[in-house]
């Protein structure tokens, strides 16, 4: 289940790529979600070899912070919607779309419990 929750953003956003024209940024986002990939299987088989125990506290506030975070990176996506909704501007582009979800996903899922777990 772990593992799941690991790659599940990865595999949506590379889902979401794939709905994409060719663009520099497709190149670039591609080369980015394979070298994190790379990095999180390399973390993963470090820890395992530690074998580092966490208590319910530092599993509760990973679970806290990263929900924080998808609610209001969520709310802000809603509101920059409604903007280019308001203001009739047709110039939202779906890579922005495509790059904001990626980052509200990948910050979650592996930054905030990295730094969670340093500290």
């Amino acid at each position: 289940m772990k593992k799941l929750f690991t790659y599940l953003p990865v595999l949506v956003f590379l889902t979401i790529l794939i709905f994409i024209e060719n663009s520099p940024l497709k190149a670039f986002l591609s080369i980015g979600v394979i070298s994190l990939m790379i990095v999180a299987k390399y973390k993963r088989s470090k820890i395992k070899q530690e074998e580092i125990e966490y208590d319910d506290r530092i599993n509760a506030n990973i679970s806290k912070w990263s929900l924080r975070f998808m609610f209001f990176a969520n709310l802000l996506l809603i509101f920059v919607l409604i903007f280019f909704n308001q203001m009739l501007l047709n110039t939202l582009y779906l890579e922005f779309v495509v790059a904001y979800l990626l980052f509200t996903l990948f910050i979650p899922f592996y930054i905030i419990p990295t730094i969670i777990k340093r500290y």
